[in-house]
């Protein structure tokens, strides 16, 4: 149930008394950038170099991932989606996206750097990723606003045409980390996806967990509630108030994994 309270739609769930260990999952951008279009114009000119098409013409973008975004653009421009054309323009992607990062400038979204910084330091969170981007191209935009090392795990956007498809990528994502940081012990009962398009939303749906929706993307906030958010702000400004909602007893929500994680 959510009820309005400034610029939030607040939950009126309550505060957990037990502690438990928090699994937080990231979109990158709109949630926590802005890089002024840089992936776009770096994926568009990639293209229009590789295949010597200058009329190829955008696809939308926001949201979903780069392994759908790669083969819609190479098929709308007639050029056969196959998997060496899609490594040529993978690898020319790759070379392109820190020039256009650096041209364009971009930021840091607003408290971002504030809600991390809490978030690592405290030993009950678990940081990781859940994007549309590859494994290389967020690494790199993660690295060029210095927010990469925050991060300790995530899914990646080639290993999903379709966002909500990522389900089963990120809870495998949580289980080998769990495996392999955590030595196997239970972290997955609070788990919280934040992001900025209703894309997001639907796999938080998907994954049977919990979603902190930010207006930072372009979407309205009535638009991310009724989408099915848990919880919607503006921006990540909000520390204390987004730091207690994380660690509120979560709705009734079974998460998807049928098996322990």
């Amino acid at each position: 149930m959510l009820r309005a309270a400034g610029d939030w739609l607040i939950s009126t769930e309550t505060e957990n008394s037990n502690n438990d260990h928090c699994v937080l999952l990231f979109d990158i951008d709109g949630t926590l950038i802005d890089s002024q279009g840089a992936g776009g114009g770096a994926l568009l000119q990639a293209a229009r170099e590789q295949f010597d098409r200058p009329n190829i013409q955008p696809v939308p973008l926001h949201g979903r991932t780069d392994c759908g975004i790669m083969s819609e653009l190479l098929e709308n421009a007639g050029i056969p989606a196959t998997s060496s054309n899609l490594q040529r323009l993978r690898d020319a992607y790759f070379d392109l996206l820190p020039i256009e990062l650096q041209r364009r400038g971009g930021r840091v979204l607003p408290g971002v750097i504030e809600l991390l910084e809490n978030l690592v330091n405290d030993p009950r969170c678990h940081l990781g990723i859940v994007t549309g981007n590859m494994p290389q191209s967020a690494q790199l935009k993660l690295e060029h606003f210095k927010l990469w090392d925050y991060f300790r795990f995530g899914a990646y956007g080639h290993e999903a045409p379709q966002r909500r498809d990522l389900c089963d990528p990120a809870w495998q994502s949580v289980r080998d980390y769990a495996t392999q940081r955590c030595n196997g012990r239970e972290i997955a009962s609070n788990v919280v996806l934040i992001g900025d398009t209703i894309l997001d939303v639907d796999l938080a749906i998907a994954m049977r967990v919990r979603c902190l929706a930010v207006c930072t993307g372009g979407s309205d906030a009535h638009s991310l509630a009724s989408a099915g958010a848990d919880h919607v702000a503006q921006d990540l400004s909000e520390t204390e108030n987004i730091l207690r909602w994380f660690f509120s007893t979560p709705d009734n929500k079974t998460p998807y994994p049928s098996k322990e994680i």
